[in-house]
Order: structure tokens, then C-alpha cells, then sequence
């Protein structure tokens, strides 16, 4: 009896602490290879919030200014935020609910990558998003 408690216990250790883990990257890095990701959680540094609304919040990714001084955009990530996450989300609804750029906005945010493609009518993985995120700001 005591064996089998201990190899279940064993299982519930390593399968939790195997989800507990989570890619961390550079959104900009991340979006190009974002397909390749269902399914796992990722945490991206640099997504700047941009038109955030009450159901999901849009990520932008930049690249560094052109020649010109042209900021340049790299992709963007949908982001719907976890119910845990109210707190976060009200935040970028006050800063983050326009298009503009505010370095305000800039934020790490973890969650698992899913493919929103389908609820927007589109083909499988053209839209990828992060479900369940949470958001960490810069202070």
C-alpha cells in the first residue's frame, strides 16, 4: 500500500512540476516560430499591450527602428487573460486600450499557446494567441 501511495505521489510531483515549467523568450523571437508552440506555456518579455478590450488584448512585437527612425512592427500575439488575472487585466483596460505605443505598456506575459485562428474564421495557425496569461508589469 505504502509503495503504491508513494509512485502515485511520485507521478503527481513530476507531472506537476513538468507543467510548472515554461519557455521564457523575447516576443519578437517568439512570433516567427509561435505555431510550433501549441500547446505549452511561454513566457514573452517585450509585448507591448495594444488595444485591449474587456474579452482579449492584442501583443505587438518590435523590431528596432529602420533608418528612418520608423518604429517596425515584428507580429502580434492574442492574449486573453486568465480569470486569476483581474487585476492585470484592469490595468491594461486604463493604460493600454488604444493603438499608440506607451512604454507603459511593456509587459512580460505567460500563458499556453493556442491557435486562435478558428474563432476568427481563419486558417489553422495564422493567428496565434497566449489563453489563461498573466500579465507581469515592469514595476
Amino acid at each position: 500500500m505504502r509503495v503504491g501511495c508513494a509512485v502515485f505521489l511520485t507521478g503527481l510531483l513530476i507531472s506537476s512540476a513538468s507543467k510548472a515549467l515554461e519557455a521564457q523568450a523575447d516576443v519578437v523571437a517568439f512570433i516567427g516560430t509561435a505555431r510550433h508552440h501549441i500547446g505549452e506555456r511561454v513566457t514573452l518579455d517585450h509585448c507591448h499591450l495594444v488595444y485591449t478590450t474587456e474579452e482579449e488584448i492584442t501583443c505587438v512585437g518590435l523590431l528596432p527602428r529602420d533608418a528612418a527612425g520608423e518604429v517596425r512592427m515584428a507580429g502580434k500575439l492574442l492574449i486573453r487573460v486568465g480569470a486569476a488575472e483581474a487585476s492585470g487585466h484592469k490595468r491594461a483596460l486604463a493604460h493600454c486600450a488604444g493603438g499608440v505605443l506607451n512604454g507603459g505598456c511593456e509587459v512580460s506575459v505567460s500563458g499556453e499557446v493556442y491557435d486562435a485562428s478558428r474563432s476568427f474564421g481563419l486558417d489553422e495557425a495564422r493567428l496565434i494567441g497566449l489563453r489563461e496569461a498573466a500579465i507581469r508589469w515592469p514595476d
